[in-house]
């Protein structure tokens, strides 16, 4: 018996220069810890905190983890960057609360 495998390709960017979308790049690409991310980012820049509460909801999204992810997105778009911003990202975060009816 042959086991299914998901194929997935992902883009290759260059360097970024800000931290978390780097460790969030490479959650995705090497399949890292959420947790650690969001973590790792909680006492950084509200966008900073922002951008791996966000990216962690996202991944957890991509592996069919509800809860974490509905967890994750929430604390992004309820962060006082998410409530703030006019960030196409934040909109997102806000976007994906309603579709999703997570309040």
């Amino acid at each position: 018996m042959q086991e299914n495998k998901k194929l997935c390709k992902i883009l290759l960017v260059g360097p970024d220069p800000r931290p978390v979308m780097r460790e969030a790049y490479n959650m995705f690409k090497d399949g890292g810890d959420p947790e650690k991310l969001v973590s790792e980012f909680m006492e950084g820049t509200e966008r900073e905190y922002f951008y791996a509460s966000l990216y962690a909801g996202l991944y957890y999204e991509s592996q069919a983890k509800t809860e974490a992810a509905k967890l994750h997105i929430l604390a992004a778009s309820r962060s006082p960057y998410g409530l703030r911003s006019d960030d196409y990202m934040a909109a997102l975060a806000k976007v994906q609360c309603l579709c999703r009816k997570w309040s």
